[in-house]
């Protein structure tokens, strides 16, 4: 069976689409991609699937996206289906951020009666989780709260006027890949439409150090203000003042051009102060498993969040993550990791880190068992995966059996 998937984006959804391709080795894959970088892509998915780039090597992500693929996506829209029909794909997976634009409609109806259409959205849609937050700030019980909000979260996702982006009722995809279940309540609350669910894959690698880090009592990702940012601010200025902290840079819309102020409040047109002694920023990096286990803490003060990647990987790597409770993040860390309500206090996230520092080994029984608990659920959901999209062709099954 061949299985083709559009457009790789930057920073988590590349990570998790790489795992994803990876995963389904069993199938022809096909990679129609806005990221021309070669190397890269060798690197990453190590032939495991035929790739076709489109276009020259464009600077692409989630903050210039809109601009480029206004300008540019009747000449993809052209490149995709002669692409499709080259290859004679049974599935076509559009992975966002291009399920986000309205225009991609278009090329879906374009497609109809040929291969089945799935799509993988990674973001929790802002609209729907603002009025689950005005719900929760009453409750304070995130389940109270989706029973409470759940009816109005399926009209959204029906509502032509709302134009729910990646919604399934209105997007015309035939099936969708969902995250986590968490994600799924936003887009098909009652299971309306057919989906699975395939976790982010995690695995604790082996790699050798390349980067020669030194060990740091916090590490945060990407601090921007809905990862958390405000609340850094206040751990690192306040309450951890004497710790050592590393700042990694995300892969897109850098956190440091907005916390640098704050973090080095003596500032003129005739000085910049640097950085406090005991905060280190780094850019990208792809072996995050070295930043892990250079790590006492991972801090994952997330505002919003379909799964949490990086507080699961850290887990794997047997780092402590402090985390939001937001559902989503739960489905990955269970209970391994130290949970703050989504309105806690900078005290208390500075008490309840502090605490568990004093446990470290209680910890680490915990991640343990959580690691073998992610293992298990993976290896399902590969299987679950696979027997999924055979069921989206029928005839490819039934040919094959």
């Amino acid at each position: 069976m061949s299985v083709s998937i559009t457009l790789r984006s930057e920073g988590g959804g590349q990570i998790y689409l790489d795992r994803l391709i990876h995963s389904l080795g069993n199938f022809a894959q096909y990679l129609w991609t806005t990221s021309p970088d070669e190397n890269q892509l060798k690197a990453s998915l190590n032939g495991v699937c035929t790739v076709e780039c489109f276009g020259p090597s464009p600077e692409i992500d989630y903050s210039t996206m809109g601009d480029w693929f206004e300008e540019k996506h009747l000449e993809a829209f052209e490149s995709i289906l002669a692409w499709s029909k080259r290859i004679q794909l049974d599935l076509i997976i559009f992975n966002s951020p291009l399920i986000y634009f309205h225009q991609t409609k278009k090329l879906i109806r374009a497609l109809k009666g040929g291969p089945k259409i799935g799509c993988i959205p990674h973001d929790i849609p802002g609209m729907s989780f603002s009025l689950l937050l005005d719900d929760y700030q009453e409750t304070e019980s995130w389940e109270e709260s989706l029973d409470n909000i759940r009816p109005r979260f399926s009209k959204i996702s029906k509502d032509e006027n709302t134009q729910l982006p990646g919604s399934p009722f209105l997007f015309g995809n035939d099936f969708t890949i969902y995250n986590s279940e968490w994600i799924k309540e936003f887009y098909d609350p009652y299971s309306e439409k057919d989906s699975v669910i395939f976790h982010p894959i995690i695995s604790r690698t082996n790699e050798l150090p390349e980067l020669g880090l030194e060990p740091v009592d916090l590490t945060i990702v990407n601090p921007l203000p809905m990862k958390g940012g405000a609340l850094f601010l206040a751990l690192a200025n306040y309450h951890f003042r004497g710790y050592k902290i590393r700042i990694l840079e995300g892969g897109y819309n850098s956190s440091m051009t907005t916390l640098r102020p704050y973090l080095t409040p003596v500032r003129s047109v005739l000085y910049q102060a640097e950085l406090p002694a005991n905060i280190q920023v780094l850019g990208l990096i792809q072996n995050m498993s070295e930043v892990y286990r250079n790590t006492k803490v991972l801090l994952h003060p997330t505002r919003i969040e379909s799964f949490g990647m990086t507080a699961v990987e850290a887990i794997f790597e047997n780092c402590i993550v402090a985390t939001t409770d937001i559902p989503g993040v739960i489905e990955g860390v269970g209970d391994a990791a130290l949970h703050l309500p989504y309105y806690a206090t900078p005290q208390q996230w500075a008490d309840k880190i502090s605490s568990a520092l004093k446990i470290e080994n209680h910890c680490s029984e915990k991640m343990s068992k959580r690691s073998q608990f992610i293992k298990n659920r993976q290896a399902e959901e590969i299987e679950g995966l696979e027997h999924f999209l055979e069921s989206m062709v029928p005839r490819t099954a039934e040919k094959e059996r």
